[in-house]
């Protein structure tokens, strides 16, 4: 049996021991007396976190480094103008307008998200690791996998488990907020602010998103290191003697944006209209320190996948990178009547995607959280069609198909505790563009994994070694 699977058996064996009953119906109290739902939904329907190996975390956090490395290679051809970005990304116009934004502090990423499935191989450094998307846009959930980990803690099998096994779990939102004072420290000497030593932050977003709870928990622990915090909406913000303000008396140093750029575009799509919001003016004049900056539209583009997929981008990539991308990149192209290659072969696209539409994904290039992926495998003939025409009129995506993981996670039911099946999605955090610090986990019943999705759930990592 593989040691990864080892320290699950053991796990689950001490919950079967357990008062499983009364360990669930504590869990439900604990998850909402912090705040551990989105929107009216639990954050978490399992009953274990999950497990890797410091040597297989190392392995990922790793190839991570490597992937993220040649995505901000092609970001650094794209803001030079050496790849043409409008022609390469379909920008729409307020979104061309965004990223010409000046970005003085560095890459756009401050914090940031490799969504990525893991089949553990024969050894603990080893397997198949597929990255799929990067979420380069302020993504949710470091949060409420934060404080998630804290209530497995205390779960009684889990303190007998940590009896056997060492575990470590780095704490997410300090490291947000250490990374915030960095960034805003390096957009101080840029420029030429004098920086404060605990700055005040405005956590921003609409007031009507789901992961309002999510900036609560943030909000208490940014309080606790010593800045005062405001969660706010953008229309709440002004730009006053060269500073953004967030309501009559609240000076902002940092934003911590938290709205996605596509949702702000689609608010405000005239360019005019949305670069005359004072957030959008405040970073224009350098007024204010803002995390992640707009710029990461460029990072967050899936056109990414595709540019650093296609062979005749490998010369910009270190040989650490262009083996990291073949090895883990799925093969990813844009969507377009052109001939590209396709396991070596010349190819025309088109007639590829409708011949091979089992292992393929269409994915618009825009979108979040699952919305308009079409999954070949699980879609009829006609269907296909009428994705594949959306993908020519609209920019998008197509990826080959990866193996989806799948793993048993416990389960409590209304006759019991049950071991079900569940699709498990493994995200590597990465801070500021180069570094990578703990995951987040997501699960779900389907293959498109999303929390907010029927079935979804998130679930705490933890590394564990054997003691002794």
């Amino acid at each position: 049996m593989h040691p990864t699977a080892l320290v699950v058996e053991r796990y689950h064996q001490l919950l079967r021991e357990s008062d499983a009953p009364g360990l669930w119906a504590r869990f439900q109290e604990q998850m909402r007396e912090n705040l551990l739902y989105f929107g009216d939904r639990a954050i978490c329907n399992v009953l274990r976190p999950q497990f890797l190996h410091p040597q297989t975390y190392d392995f990922i956090a790793e190839a991570t480094v490597n992937v993220t490395g040649a995505l901000h290679k092609i970001y650094a051809a794209l803001r030079t103008g050496e790849l043409d970005s409008q022609r390469l990304l379909h920008l729409s116009p307020a979104e061309a307008s965004l990223v010409q934004l000046p970005d003085v502090y560095g890459a756009p990423d401050v914090s940031a998200r490799m969504d990525a499935f893991w089949l553990p191989g024969p050894t603990l450094d080893q397997g198949d690791l597929h990255f799929l998307e990067y979420n380069a846009d302020s993504p949710g959930g470091l949060g409420y996998g934060d404080v998630l980990g804290d209530l497995f803690v205390e779960f009684e099998p889990m303190r007998r488990f940590a009896q056997e096994y060492h575990l470590t779990r780095p704490p997410v939102r300090r490291r947000v907020y250490r990374t915030l004072l960095e960034t805003y420290g390096d957009w101080c000497a840029a420029t030429g602010q004098t920086p404060v030593e605990r700055p005040n932050i405005a956590i921003v977003d609409w007031y009507t998103v789901r992961t309002r709870n999510e900036f609560l928990l943030s909000q208490q622990i940014f309080e606790a290191e010593g800045s005062r915090v405001i969660i706010c909406d953008p229309g709440e913000l002004a730009l006053r003697d060269g500073r953004l303000w967030a309501g009559d008396d609240f000076l902002v140093d940092i934003v911590y944006k938290r709205v996605v750029v596509n949702e702000l575009i689609k608010r405000y799509p005239d360019p005019a209209e949305l670069m005359a919001q004072p957030l959008v003016q405040a970073v224009a004049q350098n007024a204010v320190c803002i995390a992640n900056h707009f710029n990461c539209q460029l990072l967050y583009n899936k056109a990414l996948f595709a540019l650093i997929s296609d062979e005749e981008n490998q010369h910009r990539f270190s040989p650490a990178e262009q083996a990291a991308v073949q090895k883990h990149v799925p093969w990813s192209r844009l969507v377009a009547d052109q001939p590209t290659r396709y396991d070596g072969a010349g190819v025309e696209l088109v007639e590829l995607i409708r011949a091979r539409k089992d292992e393929l994904v269409l994915k618009p290039v825009r979108e979040y959280g699952g919305t308009g992926v079409v999954l070949g495998w699980e879609t009829d003939a006609s269907a296909w069609e009428v994705a594949l025409q959306r993908a020519l009129a609209e920019p998008h995506v197509v990826q080959r198909r990866v193996p989806t993981p799948q793993e048993i996670f416990p389960v409590w039911q209304e006759d019991g505790l049950h071991f079900a099946p569940r699709m498990v999605d493994l995200d590597p955090y990465v801070w500021r563009g180069t570094s990578v610090e703990h995951a987040g986990v997501r699960l779900g019943t389907s293959a498109l994994l999303n929390v907010s999705a029927g079935g979804g759930s998130a679930a705490p990592l933890f590394l564990a070694e054997k003691r002794g």
